[in-house]
């Protein structure tokens, strides 16, 4: 092989890799919106820091309501709700808020009151045998709801109201903070994976 065919072969292996790159981009940017048009939608956030009446709720369920009815008015920030570690706390809010309220979860790996991941929450309701997957049956106030997030993400909030097909719901690590938002329940875009109760629930 002369200098030419080689400085050709050189060339070709440039084109095939450079070819190789763009297709590999155009996969990923094609994921990537998919993704976020399916599992990414506008949280329609509700301006009022006061929840419906939940006086007519069970007593653990207005324990946790109350709780979650405090923060949302007086909240605190990311330290106060993960025991001081710096890392995305929305399953840490509902951890707390439920230990808080008296009703500790327990961890699977850790056996501490604390679930600070989406995948251990949903573990543990499963264990708990309180966790429904998501299907036409409305989660109730108080009620855990884990839905996906961006493209492999997945957060979670409190149910705090239904209506019809609609829940609203207060999370925590929303924008940096604690807010509340109303999801159209039937909606596949908020990529609902399911729910776990409140435990008096499951014990009636």
């Amino acid at each position: 092989m002369d200098d030419r065919e080689a400085h050709q072969e050189i060339k070709q292996l440039i084109v095939v890799t450079i070819g190789a790159i763009i297709a590999m981009i155009a996969l990923v940017v094609s994921v990537y919106i998919f993704f976020k048009s399916s599992y990414s939608f506008d949280y329609r956030a509700v301006s009022t820091v006061n929840i419906p009446d939940y006086s007519v709720q069970s007593e653990t369920r207005q324990d946790v309501l109350e709780i979650v009815e405090q923060e949302i008015k007086n909240p605190g920030d990311m330290y106060k709700y993960t025991e001081g570690t710096k890392e995305p706390w929305c399953a840490d809010f509902v951890s707390w808020v439920y230990a808080t309220a008296g009703h500790e979860f327990v961890n699977p790996t850790s056996g501490s009151w604390r679930i600070p991941g989406t995948h251990t929450l949903q573990e543990y309701f499963k264990k708990e045998g309180r966790w429904h997957a998501y299907d036409s049956e409305l989660p109730q106030p108080g009620d855990v709801v884990i839905y996906r997030h961006g493209i492999f993400g997945e957060h979670t909030n409190i149910v705090v109201a239904t209506d019809y097909d609609e829940i609203l719901t207060v999370g925590g690590n929303e924008n940096g903070k604690i807010m509340m938002h109303r999801i159209t329940y039937s909606d596949t875009r908020y990529g609902i994976i399911g729910y776990g109760t409140a435990p008096e629930d499951e014990e009636e």
